[in-house]
Parts: structure tokens; C-alpha cells; sequence
């Protein structure tokens, strides 16, 4: 049973885990192909936007002003880069028109603003009639020239198309003669997209959402489960133990009984009187034995709702120096009891019966469990009656401190009882002192001893209590 429990709670861990793996993967995934899927997208909008007769037009007046500018590089009248300077001024004057039509059409088309359009000339090569090459622009080797659009570096951006070209312009030289030159000239498309990831996640904030609560929910699931699985196989370790316990506690004096029986049956007992009456007064006193045992189970498996108390008016101080002269004269001669009970006249409704019952109960306890010290203590402190029975017994370890009230529950070591008893005592004496309205808690340090707290309100009212 315990090594199916574990292998089943292994087996559930390990599915937490497969699980959750694979909605962290299948998450990242639907992360990734929204991404793509919205770069594809805007790709396909700013298609829409940039590929009309409008913006073609405002292209094609600066490659214009460009190319008439040509014959004046060519005849040395101006430079190189002033050439270049010169198509970049001539594109960005037609910018802020550009812009604003970049922007009617966004909106139009439900693009996000975020996303970003730039527009550069990367390549520029003059070709002439004998085919020399003469390159005023090379892509990869020189800094393009930005155009319309957004002025974003090169590198944040993504490449989403481009366009080649050709021009011949013609022009006459400084002998008179005219001359024509081939214009090869390339213009590239840039999109940046400010804060990709945070408008993916927006888009899929609601699945994300989702995702973490069954995620969430798979977790509560396993874990009680898991609880659930452990608590059953708790209870089931109990009940066994406890019907193994009660078995072994009725066979003395059934087999005594047994013994007894015969023995008055025997030829040689029915003329012994003597015989006859101790094998009787044995039966009666094993069948006293086990009508106790069975008083035991059913009394202190009472719940405290269901404990009938007779309450009367008693003073603790007397009552505890009662209970505690008549503990005394039970006790062997290697056990020190020691007493420390204030003095008061305060009165107080109880059942003496049932919490001389508790106090006498945490005491067999504390002697059960090697305890050779015990001391009784009783003082009032913030509206409570405070009961604190002390041993130097073995202690209770700090996983059991929480089950010591549990119905059944028997400290073990190394999976043996080693101290014998139903498991009852304290879930009686904890029923017995509810009932009273009040509370009881426990201190320990294993070989150290324990301390149990027995509080009951001062007043009959029921209230919060104040801890220690």
C-alpha cells in the first residue's frame, strides 16, 4: 500500500510536470506565431498604404529632382555626397505630406501605431555608354539614404521589400557632345514595430489569463489529491492500527475468560468450592475488563457536541488540589509530582467528572511516556482559566503536534507503537474541554518533556481567546 502510494504520487508529480511543460511549449508557440502573424500582417497594410498613385507620385518628384541634378555631377559641378545631400533633402521636404497620409491610412486599415514605415535609397550606380560602373551608393558598403517615413536605425528594423530601377538620362559634356548615362537605382522598405512583445501579449493577455488559471487549477487538483490520497492512507493506517490494537487489548481477557470457563467445567471444580468462586470472581472481573474497554471506545469517541455536561459551581483552586491528592495516591514512588495552583475565589461552571477526566488523562499520558517529573500549574490570566500540566517525557515531535488531537492517532517510531492505547485519550480531552467552551494546546521539544494548556473562559460567555 505504501510503496503503491508513492508510486502514485510520483506518477502524479511527473504529470504536473509533463503537463505543464507542454502548455509553457504549446504557450510559446502561440506566442511566437502571433508575432509572425501580426509582422505578416502590418507587412501586408503598409503594402496597402505605400503601393498607390499617391505615394508614387511623391517618389517619383525626388527621383526626378535627382536625376536632373545628374548632368551637373557629371560636368563636375557639384559633388558626390552634395549630390546624394541633395536627393535627401528633396525626399524629405515631400515627408510631412507622406507622414500624414501614412497616418490617415493606418487608421483606416487598423494598423497599430506602433508600427513604423521608413524608406531609404540603398543603391545608386551610374553606368556610362562604354559600361563603366560608377558607384555613388553601395548597399552593404555605404550608409544608406533615408527617404520618407520614420527616421528608426536600420538595424531595429525589419526589411519588408524593395525596388530596382533604371533610368537613362542624357546630357552634353563640356566639348559639346552629348552624352547619356545609365541610373541604376534601388530603394528599400524598412517596419519597426516599438514594443512587439508587449502588444503580442496584450493581444493574448485573455489566453494567457486563461492558461494560468487552468495551470492554477491543475495544481489545486493534484495537490489536494495528493492531500486527499495521504489523508485516506493515513485513516486506513489508523483504522488498521486501531482494530489490531483493540484486537490485541480483548484477547487477554477473552482468553482468560476461556481459561475460566474451563476450569468450572472441570469434574474436579464442581465439588471445590473454592475453585469455583475465584474461576466466578475471574469472569467477573474480565468480564468487568471488557466492558470497560468497550465503555473506553464509545465514551471518547464522543464528539463535545455530544457530551451531556452536568455543570456546577466549583472553585478551581480546591477542585485541582482534590484532583491532585487523589492523582498522588495512585502514582509509583519514582514520580515526582509537583503542584504550583494559585489561590483565588473566583467560581466557575464545570463538570467536575469529565474535567477531572481530561486532567487525569494528560497526566497517564505524560507517565506513559516516561515522564518521572510532572507538574500541575493554575493561575487566571486575560480572562482564562489557565491549566498547564508539565512532564520531562520523551516530547512530541513537531509533525505529530498537529495529529496528537486526531481520533486514533498513536505516536509511533519507525512505523511500531511502541506505547500501548487506543489513540483516544487526547481526542477525548480535547472534546471534554470544547464542550466546555474552552481550548487546549500543547508545547514540545522531542526529549525535552511537554506542556499542555487546558484554557476555560472565566465567564460562561464564549469569546475569543487570548493566546499565550
Amino acid at each position: 500500500m505504501q510503496i503503491k502510494s508513492k508510486l502514485l504520487i510520483l506518477g502524479a508529480i511527473l504529470a504536473l510536470i509533463a503537463l505543464t511543460t507542454m502548455q509553457g511549449y504549446l504557450t510559446f508557440n502561440t506566442f511566437d506565431l502571433r508575432k509572425k502573424s501580426f509582422a505578416v500582417e502590418s507587412r501586408t497594410k503598409i503594402g496597402s498604404i505605400v503601393k498607390t498613385p499617391y505615394v508614387d507620385s511623391l517618389s517619383w518628384q525626388f527621383r526626378n529632382d535627382f536625376l536632373d541634378k545628374i548632368p551637373d555631377y557629371k560636368l563636375g559641378l557639384i559633388s558626390k555626397n552634395q549630390l546624394l545631400e541633395d536627393l535627401q533633402k528633396s525626399a524629405n521636404s515631400k515627408n510631412k505630406q507622406f507622414l500624414k497620409y501614412y497616418t490617415e491610412g493606418a487608421k483606416q486599415l487598423d494598423l497599430n501605431e506602433n508600427v513604423l514605415f521608413k524608406k531609404v535609397a540603398s543603391t545608386i550606380l551610374l553606368i556610362d555608354q562604354n559600361g563603366n560602373v560608377e558607384p555613388l551608393l553601395e548597399e552593404g558598403k555605404d550608409k544608406s539614404r533615408f527617404l520618407i517615413g520614420h527616421d528608426f536605425p536600420l538595424e531595429e528594423g525589419l526589411i519588408i521589400n524593395a525596388w530596382n530601377w533604371t533610368f537613362d538620362k542624357q546630357y552634353v559634356d563640356n566639348l559639346g557632345e552629348t552624352k547619356s548615362v545609365t541610373v541604376k537605382y534601388k530603394s528599400s522598405i524598412f517596419m519597426k514595430i516599438v514594443d512587439w512583445d508587449k502588444i503580442i501579449f496584450n493581444q493574448l493577455l485573455f489566453l494567457f489569463f486563461i492558461s494560468f488559471l487552468l495551470f492554477v487549477f491543475l495544481i489545486s487538483l493534484v495537490t489536494y489529491s495528493i492531500r486527499n490520497l495521504l489523508k485516506l492512507k493515513r485513516i486506513s493506517d489508523i483504522k488498521t492500527d486501531f482494530i489490531n490494537n483493540i484486537t490485541h487489548e480483548l484477547k487477554t481477557p477473552l482468553a482468560t475468560l476461556s481459561i475460566a470457563t474451563k476450569t468450572l467445567t472441570n469434574k474436579f471444580a464442581v465439588d471445590n468450592k473454592d475453585i469455583s468462586k475465584e474461576s466466578i470472581d475471574t469472569i467477573n472481573r474480565q468480564n468487568k475488563r471488557l466492558q470497560n474497554l468497550i465503555d473506553q471506545v464509545v465514551d471518547n469517541s464522543l464528539g463535545y457536541h455530544q457530551i451531556k455536561l452536568n455543570k456546577k459551581p466549583i472553585n478551581l483552586t480546591s477542585f485541582l488540589h482534590e484532583v491532585s491528592e487523589d492523582y498522588m495516591l495512585t502514582l509509583p514512588k519514582n514520580i515526582l509530582f509537583l503542584r504550583e495552583i494559585e489561590h483565588n475565589q473566583t467560581i466557575l461552571e464545570i463538570d467536575t467528572f469529565y474535567i477531572s477526566t481530561a486532567i487525569t488523562n494528560i497526566l497517564n499520558n505524560a507517565i506513559k511516556f516516561e515522564g518521572t517529573i510532572l507538574k500541575i500549574k493554575y493561575h487566571i490570566h486575560n480572562n482564562n482559566h489557565i491549566i498547564s500540566i508539565t512532564d520531562n517525557g520523551i516530547g512530541i515531535s513537531q509533525k505529530n503536534k498537529k495529529l496528537i488531537f486526531d481520533k486514533f492517532f498513536r505516536v509511533s517510531e519507525r512505523n511500531k507503537h511502541t506505547y500501548k492505547g487506543l489513540g483516544l485519550g487526547l481526542y477525548y480531552c480535547n472534546q471534554i474541554v470544547k464542550a466546555h467552551d474552552g481550548t487546549i494546546d500543547v508545547e514540545s521539544k522531542l526529549k525535552e518533556g511537554t506542556t499542555f494548556y487546558i484554557k476555560l473562559p472565566v465567564s460562561d460567555a464564549k469569546k475569543d481567546f487570548i493566546s499565550r
